[in-house]
């Protein structure tokens, strides 16, 4: 939930993790989303590739990722209770550095989607306006480039305003998060002229934040949804879906030491998954032959 004391000078803010910023090309910025610390995480273990191992029935070799969104719940006792989006998954070893971006990119969207689905959940909506916040996706977009990407910080590329203009977007429009977008592309605020009120408008990507691609179909077994540490096809009845599971999990509050060891860490949390999903069972019953 963005709120106005989070928003900062936008032109000195491209090295910090948390805080709001407005820019002219993508909008509202949400830094921690932006700063890409998840994006980091999963290009270690991509390019690593640790614990891979051969697979006879694929005749290839693969090695786990495990992605994850989530929020955290600070409570009493220096306890934290956290939520969030889990992919546990399977990559094949040894795929070129453009492919792994491309399968990077796969993940994060459809796991950064699914988390905002869940936030904007009754249940979670309670609570915070943050599903779908008209920031949230683009600003995860921008994190990834940030880390995935080459040439100049697309951060400055956006064209961050002044401290004072955010405010002035923000007091004519409102919050962000009033605003829902379930795109990966800029929520645009017009500079207010008064006494008219306007209204925000959707914008296109940039081409540098459009030059990697997505994969399209998963049925090349490049990346794979993971099913008791061993790839697993058709774990959906549509191939192209990515398993994410709902998880709960709570840790004590981390000090400092700990937090520098989470960011050399690569492993999922110890969690616990909220009805997880099961891969598709076989239709004994149905034949497409004609007899």
């Amino acid at each position: 939930m963005s709120k106005r004391e989070e928003i900062k000078d936008g032109f000195s803010s491209s090295n910090r993790k948390s805080g709001l910023v407005y820019t002219k090309i993508l909008g509202w910025i949400d830094l921690g989303h932006a700063c890409g610390d998840d994006a980091k995480r999963l290009k270690a273990i991509l390019f690593e590739e640790k614990d891979r191992k051969y697979f006879p029935e694929f005749n290839d070799w693969y090695f786990p990722v495990d992605y994850f969104q989530e929020m955290v719940k600070h409570l009493r006792f220096g306890l934290d209770l956290w939520a969030g989006v889990h992919a546990p998954l399977m990559v094949r070893s040894c795929l070129s550095n453009e492919m792994k971006k491309r399968i990077a990119l796969t993940i994060m969207k459809q796991t950064a989607w699914r988390f905002e689905a869940f936030q904007a959940t009754t249940m979670i909506a309670k609570f915070t306006d943050s599903g779908f916040s008209g920031e949230d996706l683009v600003s995860d977009l921008l994190g990834f480039y940030r880390v995935f990407g080459t040439g100049i910080d697309p951060l400055i590329l956006a064209m961050p305003t002044t401290k004072n203009y955010a405010l002035s977007i923000w007091d004519h429009y409102g919050p962000i998060g009033n605003f829902k977008n379930k795109e990966f592309r800029p929520l645009l605020f017009p500079q207010p002229v008064p006494p008219k009120k306007q209204t925000p408008r959707k914008g296109y990507l940039p081409s540098w934040l459009n030059y990697i691609q997505p994969l399209n179909d998963l049925n090349e077994n490049s990346l794979s949804n993971r099913h008791y540490d061993a790839p697993k096809n058709n774990f959906f009845p549509d191939n192209n879906r990515l398993n994410e599971e709902l998880y709960v999990s709570l840790r004590r509050k981390p000090s400092k030491e700990d937090n520098l060891l989470r960011q050399k860490n690569f492993e999922m949390p110890s969690h616990f998954y909220i009805n997880n999903h099961k891969p598709s069972s076989p239709d004994y019953f149905h034949s497409t032959n004609n007899f």
